[in-house]
């Protein structure tokens, strides 16, 4: 966590000098986009399906969560990726469907970030919307998860959906 707090502080100076240092400050496509996003999907069809081994699959060691809740006084929250592999097995999160949409993905060689709106529902009822950031890097070819953020944000939904909501992913059955 406390990497996290470090990087969340250092990226802002790092994006204010980099021209300065010769890296670009171009959004360059990600080479690996697609594969990136594939992990997302998996990710988002496994919470959907309640299925803890893929989560934790997908997970790198030592993964993080992030919950920022802007519309209350509530601090920001930090957690484990095993909490949640945890509570699903224990049968103490429900099935949660969360689809995004218009992805930013950024990568670094082995390292990626995805920058993406999203809403949540359980039981077909709208929870909130709000921005999901995920970090990621690369471990032999396949892609894992090493902290997700979001915002938790209700009454944000109309503001963040797209007009077309065929651009939703991934496809849930």
């Amino acid at each position: 966590m406390f990497r996290l707090a470090i990087l969340v502080a250092i990226v802002p100076l790092l994006a204010a000098c980099a021209t300065r240092s010769g890296i670009s400050t171009q959004l360059p496509d990600a080479p690996e986009r697609t594969a990136i996003l594939e992990t997302l999907d998996a990710f988002f069809l496994a919470l959907a399906a309640g299925d803890a081994d893929t989560i934790e699959q997908l997970q790198s060691p030592g993964s993080i969560t992030v919950t920022a809740n802007p519309e209350t006084d509530r601090p920001i929250r930090y957690g484990r990726g095993s909490d949640l592999v945890a509570n699903m097995r224990a049968g103490e999160m429900p099935p949660v469907v969360e689809p995004y949409w218009e992805p930013i993905v950024l990568q670094r060689k082995s390292l990626a970030v995805v920058w993406t709106p999203y809403q949540v529902s359980i039981d077909n009822q709208l929870i909130h919307c709000g921005v999901d950031v995920f970090n990621l890097s690369n471990h032999g070819g396949a892609w894992k998860i090493d902290a997700v953020s979001w915002t938790a944000e209700p009454s944000s939904c109309e503001e963040l959906w797209p007009e077309d909501k065929s651009v939703f992913r991934p496809d849930f059955p």
